[in-house]
């Protein structure tokens, strides 16, 4: 039963890489007659699923052995710097966990007698009065970007969804759409003019098959109208989401 169960998952596995070597040599193109840009190799590629799936050359790689091997190197590329990218973000989860625990075993051990050093760092810390203005907490939301259209260049000067935003500090969870991998990301967000009024970057992190981003934006300042956020994955083109800039909830 093991042998046959053994020579069951090992039969799928030859017919794979037969086919690969087979694509490499069955179809010779010297003259790279029809090959698609090497843009649209990459993005294939990447899984960038920014053009749709008619756009992407997928029938002319499988029978053009130049481009099949071009699109092998650029995959087994994409695949490296994903799993750097995924190995960076756990360190850095683990390094939060690591600080948070540390600060709990500090705050958690019996208080005793201060030494001379905090005791005298005590007295030339000013005391807090009321009159010490508090600290503002972020306005927290949670937009899914999958649900609006991306707009390209003058394309739906008229969106028939926007993304409506009061005019506050926010901390924004933005769920990027599907095929947008993790790694960093540029945020930007302007108004009618083209002028940035919020720019900054932010790591995407997968979880549950979703990429998700979270950031912070201030927005206090800034007038009712329309804005444009702009999300920029890494080594691709960026994509603008439509946005109405509200009053204050």
């Amino acid at each position: 039963m093991e042998q046959r169960q053994f020579k069951s998952n090992k039969l799928p596995r030859d017919l794979v890489s037969l086919g690969k070597k087979y694509a490499r040599i069955a179809f010779p193109n010297p003259n790279r007659e029809g090959c698609p840009s090497r843009s649209a190799l990459r993005a294939m590629a990447s899984r960038n699923l920014q053009p749709t799936l008619q756009h992407l050359p997928i029938s002319h790689v499988a029978t053009c052995s130049p481009c099949f091997m071009e699109y092998t190197r650029l995959r087994r590329r994409f695949a490296i710097v994903h799993g750097i990218q995924v190995a960076g973000v756990s360190l850095a989860v683990f390094a939060i966990l690591f600080g948070a625990m540390e600060i709990i075993w500090r705050f958690s051990r019996p208080t005793g007698e201060p030494s001379i050093s905090r005791a005298h760092q005590t007295e030339k810390e000013p005391a807090v009065t009321s009159k010490d203005a508090p600290s503002i907490a972020p306005y927290v939301m949670t937009i899914n970007l999958a649900s609006f259209s991306p707009t390209r260049g003058e394309e739906a000067k008229e969106p028939a969804k926007m993304i409506h935003l009061p005019s506050k500090l926010l901390r924004i969870t933005l769920l990027l759409p599907i095929g947008m991998e993790p790694g960093e990301y540029v945020l930007q967000v302007e108004n009618e003019a083209g002028a940035v009024l919020n720019e900054m970057r932010a790591t995407g992190v997968l979880d549950r098959g979703v990429t998700s981003i979270t950031a912070d934006f201030d927005l206090r300042t800034e007038s009712r109208g329309r804005l444009t956020l702009m999300v920029r994955p890494p080594g691709l083109s960026g994509r603008t989401f439509p946005v109405l800039l509200e009053g204050t909830r």
